[in-house]
Order: C-alpha cells, then structure tokens, then sequence
C-alpha cells in the first residue's frame, strides 16, 4: 500500500508560479513558509526552556552557532491549548531576532499563485485550497506578537 504524502495531498504546483512556499505539518494542519523565510531545517533538539516564558515558546536551541528561540507552532496556532508537543523537526527563520518553529514534519516546496490565496490577518496570513486539503500561510511578522499576545515585546537591539 502506498503511502499518502501531504504534497499529494495539496497537489504540487508549476515551480514558475508566483509564490513558493515549505510545506510544514504542525499538529493536524498544514503551513505554507516562504522559502526565502527559512535559513535553515534540522532535526530535533531538545530546547533550553525560557524562565516564565509563554507556553508556546519551547526555550532555545543552537542552530549552526547562534541562538534560537523555538516556537511550537502547532500551540501558537490551535484554539486547543492541551496540543501535544511531539515536534520533530526545527525551522530556523531569517531575521534579526533569531526565532525557529517547531514542527513535526517538513516537506516539499509548493507553488501558488497569489490570486489563489485567501487572505487573512494575524499570524495565518492566508490560505489556500487543494485537493481537499487547506494550507495556511504564515506571516511571520506576526509571529512573536503572537506568541507573547500581551507581554511586554523585547527592547530593540542596536
């Protein structure tokens, strides 16, 4: 018996279109990141956790000699809040503030056309539809707001 990828799933667009995007599973649901978001993929590694952190930030971890701080994405998009943290992978962003999502599978890289994509604000900046199947696409500005929803953001570093 064969098995059922999700890229078979959503179905795996011309690679001319418009935007391309890492497909990521979290949970039961599927997330699109732009490919030029991602500085990295690595396999799991257990995070130092942060003192009085929220409950979707697993702690830190080195990726490639810098810090990370590791957010569970299934928890930081979930009206659920007993999600099993049972990532297996980690996606380092790009960025100045050195962030990485928790995952528990990665996969291939879609394409989509930008007027195919529903929009939506926060975090899930839109989605999109194949074969049955919804993959949300994250904006990653929204991210850590996200993840503190209230507590105080971090001062800028100069």
């Amino acid at each position: 018996m064969e098995t059922e990828t999700f890229e078979s799933r959503i179905g795996i667009a011309e690679p001319d279109k418009s935007m391309r995007l890492r497909v990521a599973r979290a949970g039961s649901l599927f997330y699109g990141i732009a490919t030029d978001e991602i500085s990295a993929i690595v396999s799991w590694q257990e995070p130092t956790p942060l003192p009085n952190a929220p409950a979707a930030v697993l702690g830190v971890v080195s990726i490639h000699g810098s810090m990370f701080t590791v957010f569970h994405l299934a928890e930081l998009t979930s009206d659920n809040s007993a999600v099993e943290k049972s990532a297996r992978q980690i996606i380092a962003l790009r960025g100045d503030e050195q962030l990485a999502l928790a995952v528990d599978e990665v996969g291939e890289i879609v394409a989509v056309e930008s007027e195919d994509v529903r929009n939506v604000d926060g975090l899930i900046g839109g989605s999109v539809t194949g074969n049955g199947v919804t993959l949300k696409i994250l904006n990653l500005k929204e991210l850590f707001p996200t993840a503190i929803q209230g507590r105080e953001r971090r001062r800028r570093r100069f």
